[in-house]
């Protein structure tokens, strides 16, 4: 009870940051719910009793009568327009909700974003994403029931405690029996949020026009059926062991309201043929009674939804409390801001492991990336190359050591301003359904003649200016059904286009030619080389048709920084990284030639 009431406290403060009026239109409309039966239940049981009456004045008929209509009239213009009223008020809010979810998604931390913890609690999330509005809607539902209680408990107290007893002893079992069923039905929907995230992600798949080559040349139809026909399964089962319970539960509440009605109508027709009560009075206390059962009813289905929208609550408090990406603290001092002019930035000593992880990933790097360098990070799958970028770029903080910018710790910056030194593209870089302008500076000043003279550049021009739009043009077909798919190079171009068009002093790309023929990476290296000027460039790659222009070369093994120098001095040494380099030069030394002329 004081975890749900805690709970009803928290929603209303959410509720109430988000629309003020929204909370007095469910009290409103509550109290209108509640009233509205107990008024209509006088005015019928006098109405009656005028008619059985042995004085049967027209006139008072033809009032009490008029005073039936009229409140049912009052009462349910009234519920109309709270029923409009609060439902454009909850879509409304649920819009701002949603709002503030999305902002928080993209805000928080990175790590967050890798762990499967966190993707459940995101599930969650979304399944809760109202359950601030549900539970100050069944709160106020709860105290419209209780209204109804107290009202119907005063009538039936005419006729003596024992009739009162006997309806609040069934009421009371029908309602743990209802307790019971809603918390299988929690339990259920908890367990099943992993299930539910793998079948939308099969299904995702199956309807996803990226994946439609894969699936077509690779897999057969039947796997990923099979795949979803098998989480379906396993769904199934336990939606059928909740509903086996639920049944049983159902079939023994509806035995017990079938006996309860039984036993109330005996004794007021047992009370009334002795002379107890008259016809008007026998008529209110039988809809009294119905009142009274389904008030009870309602708080404890009101109760149950708050019991289940309280956890979910707390996991959006969960989601809602994770550290955001732009936030000073935790142990940092006061932010301080840069000029915008990057000189170095410092690995000192830095170590790293991942969260839950026993063995550091990254161990005792030390290396300076200097104004205007350009310098290529390779090595083989699980080196460490990937999880250098991401210390470099400031998605993770370093486990031990620290990471200086032009001398200064990193968590002496806000995450926002360092993360601006920075203009990444990635090796799974995403370009969106929006059109080729937003897709390049997203909301920014969109400067024409800079980006076109990079598209040239870039060898692009021609291929945006065939577009019947230009830059307008939509890319894919995702949002707009006249977009355009561009082949894998040319996405790829589109995307370095984005990293060099942003106000950043360091490029860094991960595998920028992974989707181009080694004439075309050769080629794809000067151009990026050229048209950074003097910011500081960083390469990860496997392929090495552009170690030649880099500064530095560093190569990663096991997690340490095994060799570092130029291209040249690192061939001469003839250590790690000429075996490495030995691998593709035969592939590459002719290329090179010709890329070059």
């Amino acid at each position: 009870m004081r975890k749900q009431l805690a709970g009803i406290r928290k929603a209303f403060g959410i509720v109430w940051d988000a629309d003020k009026t929204y909370p007095f239109l469910l009290l409103t409309r509550a109290l209108s719910a509640s009233i509205a039966p107990l008024y209509a239940s006088v005015c019928v049981s006098r109405l009656v009793s005028k008619l059985a009456g042995e004085e049967r004045r027209t006139d008072s008929v033809i009032f009490t009568l008029f005073l039936l209509l009229a409140g049912i009239f009052l009462f349910r213009a009234l519920e109309a327009v709270l029923e409009w009223q609060c439902s454009y008020r909850y879509m409304r809010m649920q819009d701002v909700f949603i709002a503030k979810n999305s902002r928080k998604a993209m805000n928080m931390e990175y790590p967050a974003t890798e762990s499967s913890e966190v993707a459940d609690l995101y599930g969650n999330v979304w399944m809760a994403n109202m359950s601030p509005g549900v539970i100050l809607e069944q709160a106020f539902f709860v105290f419209g029931g209780a209204v109804q209680v107290l009202g119907c408990v005063g009538i039936i107290l005419h006729l003596g405690y024992v009739l009162l007893g006997i309806v609040a002893v069934f009421i009371a079992l029908c309602c743990f029996l209802d307790y019971r069923m809603g918390a299988r039905r929690m339990k259920y929907e908890l367990e099943a949020v992993p299930l539910n995230r793998a079948i939308s992600y099969t299904r995702n798949c199956m309807g996803d026009v990226s994946c439609a080559k894969d699936i077509r040349l690779y897999y057969p139809e039947s796997f990923f059926l099979k795949r979803l026909a098998a989480y379906q399964k396993q769904k199934m089962e336990k939606e059928r062991s909740r509903e086996h319970y639920c049944g049983h539960l159902l079939s023994l509440q509806a035995a017990l309201q079938l006996l309860q009605t039984f036993v109330l109508y005996t004794v007021l027709i047992h009370r009334f043929l002795q002379g107890g009560i008259e016809i008007g009075y026998f008529s209110l206390t039988v809809s009294s009674i119905g009142i009274f059962m389904g008030a009870v009813k309602r708080i404890s289905a009101a109760w149950n939804q708050i019991i289940k929208n309280v956890v979910f609550l707390e996991y959006l408090e969960c989601f809602r409390s994770l550290p955001e990406r732009f936030e000073i603290g935790n142990g940092r001092k006061e932010a301080m801001t840069h000029s915008g002019e990057m000189l170095s930035i410092e690995f000192r000593d830095v170590w790293f492991r991942y969260p839950g992880a026993e063995k550091y990933s990254l161990e005792a790097v030390n290396v300076t990336l200097n104004k205007g360098e350009v310098m290529t990070i390779v090595g083989e799958n699980g080196s460490g190359k990937t999880t250098f970028v991401k210390l470099l770029l400031g998605l993770y903080r370093p486990t031990k050591g620290e990471i200086l910018l032009n001398g200064v710790n990193i968590d002496r910056y806000t995450d926002e301003e360092y993360r601006a030194v920075f203009a990444p593209v990635f090796q799974d870089y995403r370009l969106f359904a929006y059109t080729i302008r937003e897709n390049l500076v997203f909301d920014g000043a969109y400067h024409k003649a800079e980006a076109e003279a990079l598209l040239a550049e870039l060898d692009l021009d021609k291929t945006v200016n065939s577009l019947p739009d230009g830059v307008e043009q939509y890319v894919g077909k995702g949002y707009e059904k006249s977009g355009v798919d561009f082949s894998g190079g040319e996405k790829q171009k589109i995307a370095i286009a984005r990293a060099l068009l942003k106000d950043s002093v360091c490029v860094v790309l991960d595998e920028p030619s992974a989707a181009l023929d080694p004439i075309a990476e050769m080629k794809l290296y000067w151009q990026i080389n050229k048209l950074a000027k003097e910011k500081a460039c960083v390469f990860i790659t496997h392929r090495l048709a552009g170690v030649r222009l880099s500064n530095r070369i560093l190569y990663f093994e096991n997690g340490r920084i095994a060799e570092q120098g130029s291209c040249q001095t690192l061939l001469e040494k003839a250590g790690k990284f000429y075996e490495f380099y030995q691998l593709q030069a035969q592939l590459y030394l002719s290329e090179e030639s010709t890329a070059m002329k």
